[in-house]
């Protein structure tokens, strides 16, 4: 079998068989040298795969170890474990002698051994610190890491520990009763981590990967389409005033986060931020539907159509779309 030249997509074959004067035979051809995967790439597949599941075994392990053992271990053993996975993952996160793919696992194990180990402090000698303050500090201490890391599964559990990080904050230190001040929170979060890595204050050569970009933008639209819904369903005048601030800005922010990901997603072409933001405000349009049309059973029925179409126009518009901007490049 022979080895990809160029990354060529499936997709963009097809799209050159119906623009173009290839024959099946032709198309046949390039499918086999381009379209398929090599060897290469499944061993590397296979490699890092096991990799990644090999590290995440042995961190769950460790944690496990300590869950089961804790009452029976002395603090010098629990210490002394973790200094020393710690002190391992940082040797293999520094050192030229193992391939990048390790040192980056390494790091992340770091990451994750950095936590376990304030944890265990903590719990051992009952510092009085809450689940906010531990994670704001584990936020902290990995920031530097993350930003230099080059690593996208980094920046995905720092995306999975901020968005905890302010979550606590808003349940334990601020106490907000507000669910639009959690979602309005929530989405500057967010939106702050989808622009951060795409930056490249310090490290200028690194380019995140688009699934970590597709993964923010839709916890960014899945909040966005969820604080028009709380807005559209939530009788202001039942409830109390705290329990309603923020509701015009949640709804106003929403409204701005769909606007500019159809508008930034339809003037860069980007077939992902396009799509996400117009499936989201579709969802919008159905939960407004929802509230307009309240009958029973004509209500069911204008759903179930409403549905039905959305869901042509949605294919129909983003494989249109798709093709058309692939064609286009």
């Amino acid at each position: 079998m022979k080895e990809k030249e160029n990354n060529i997509s499936k997709q963009e074959l097809f799209l050159l068989k119906e623009y173009s004067s290839m024959d099946n035979q032709q198309l046949s051809e390039l499918y086999d040298s381009h379209g398929t995967v090599s060897e290469k790439d499944w061993k590397n597949f296979v490699y890092y795969a096991l990799l990644v599941s090999g590290a995440g075994f042995l961190i769950s392990g460790i944690v496990f170890f300590f869950a089961f053992n804790w009452d029976n271990m002395p603090k010098s053993v629990k210490f002394s474990l973790i200094g020393a996975g710690l002190l391992l993952s940082v040797y293999f996160s520094l050192t030229n002698r193992v391939k990048e793919g390790i040192q980056k696992i390494s790091l992340l194990a770091s990451t994750v051994l950095v936590g376990v180990l304030m944890a265990v402090f903590g719990q051992t000698y009952q510092t009085g610190a809450n689940a906010y303050d531990l994670f704001l500090t584990w936020l902290v201490v990995i920031t530097p890491l993350t930003v230099l890391s080059k690593f996208t599964y980094q920046w995905l559990f720092y995306s999975i520990l901020a968005n905890t990080t302010v979550i606590l904050a808003l349940v334990q230190l601020l106490q907000v009763d507000s669910i639009f001040m959690g979602i309005l929170y929530l989405l500057g979060t967010n939106l702050l981590l989808f622009i951060l890595p795409q930056l490249k204050l310090v490290a200028a050569d690194f380019k995140i990967d688009q699934f970590y970009k597709q993964i923010q933008l839709i916890a960014i639209y899945l909040l966005a389409a969820t604080g028009v819904g709380f807005w559209l369903f939530t009788n202001t005048q039942r409830h109390e005033a705290n329990d309603v601030q923020g509701a015009t800005w949640t709804l106003i922010s929403a409204l701005l986060v769909l606007v500019a990901g159809l508008g930034m997603g339809w003037k860069q072409k980007q077939i992902y931020l396009f799509s996400y933001a117009f499936i989201a405000c579709i969802s919008c349009g159905l939960m407004l539907l929802m509230k307009l049309v309240e009958d029973g059973a004509e209500g069911l029925l204008v759903y179930m159509l409403y549905s039905i179409g959305a869901i042509f126009l949605i294919i129909k518009v983003v494989s249109m779309k798709s093709k058309a901007w692939k064609h286009e490049e």
